[in-house]
């Protein structure tokens, strides 16, 4: 059995002031490339392999992290449905920390293949939950689950709530996933730039958001606004010139404006160069960029910038999934 899982973009959180007792809320993509591919059978033991490929492409030391990682994952769903073993090899992957949502889908694809294979069929927010995933941002599972445009409503804030206080998926352990309160299909091509610039994970996004939450209330009140009033009807009715106007206002509110401002002068540089014409946003923390609009003007003016800075980066031109996961 084979499983093919989305990546996702992350346009944003909405409210990371808390205020009226909810924070959170995300906006997202849920995209066809890059993907992670997995087969698997039934086993008596664990055992997890890559593709060569694979090797060739990230080095033996990262995929080391990633098959302690898929091998903790294998082992609570494994647990969690009283079964031994299973084995598994990774044919295609796509890098952690790059603002596309690996560790999410890497553990949903797990979780849901090995539920599969032993006919227990559990959905992404049961995995998500053993897993522990999701904690902060509903989109990573409604991409994998649902595919397409997504909104999620977060989390109730505030003493004895689902969160007490300000953090990352990373360290919201135990809370449970947040819903998907609007989800629509999405037609329009997707331009992925992943350039050189900050991976931010761990220790230092626990930091960030310690340092800088509560976001000011007015930003808030602004992102809310453009979200419902312009960008979901766009979705509705196909129009990208006030979906990607309401993209572009993002990034310099709430706490995308603090993402974007902790990001490289590349990524700032390419954004701000895509802004003149297209319309342009960092996914999560970055580093990678996604951009909506002319496909040849996009590309020309990111391969500007790299010659300028003396960088490469790849670029990918993608589709939006509108499915979520899928089982061969």
């Amino acid at each position: 059995m084979r499983i093919q899982t989305p990546s996702r973009i992350h346009m944003g959180l909405i409210d990371l002031n808390g205020s009226i007792g909810r924070v959170d809320g995300g906006i997202g993509l849920s995209l066809e490339e890059p993907n992670i591919k997995i087969k698997g059978k039934e086993s008596n033991d664990i055992s997890i392999e890559f593709e060569k490929n694979l090797i060739e492409k990230f080095g033996e030391e990262y995929l080391l992290s990633i098959k302690q990682r898929a091998k903790t994952i294998a082992e609570r769903i494994l647990n969690f449905i009283n079964e031994n073993g299973v084995d598994l090899k990774i044919t295609s992957l796509f890098p952690a920390h790059s603002g596309l949502g690996s560790g999410t889908q890497l553990a949903l694809g797990i979780g849901k293949l090995i539920s599969k294979l032993y006919n227990r069929d559990l959905n992404g927010y049961e995995i998500a939950k053993i897993a522990g995933r999701g904690g902060t941002s509903g989109i990573g599972i409604g991409a994998f689950e649902y595919g397409g445009f997504l909104i999620d409503g977060g989390h109730s804030f505030g003493k004895g709530k689902d969160k007490e206080d300000f953090k990352p998926s990373s360290a919201s352990k135990g809370v449970k996933p947040a819903p998907i309160i609007f989800r629509h299909e999405f037609d329009w091509d997707v331009v992925l730039i992943i350039p050189k610039g900050e991976h931010v994970y761990g220790k230092k996004e626990v930091d960030i958001f310690k340092k800088y939450c509560p976001v000011p209330l007015n930003d808030v009140e602004k992102i809310c606004h453009l979200v419902l009033m312009k960008m979901m009807p766009a979705v509705v009715e196909k129009n990208l010139d006030d979906f990607g106007e309401v993209v572009n206002k993002l990034q310099y509110l709430g706490f995308k404006k603090v993402e974007l401002s902790l990001q490289s002068d590349i990524v700032k540089n390419l954004i701000n160069e895509l802004h003149k014409d297209v319309y342009a946003g960092l996914s999560s923390f970055g580093p990678t960029i996604y951009a909506f609009g002319d496909k040849k003007l996009i590309i020309e003016k990111v391969n500007n910038v790299f010659d300028k800075y003396g960088v490469y980066g790849d670029i990918i031109i993608t589709k939006v999934n509108n499915i979520g996961y899928k089982i061969f």
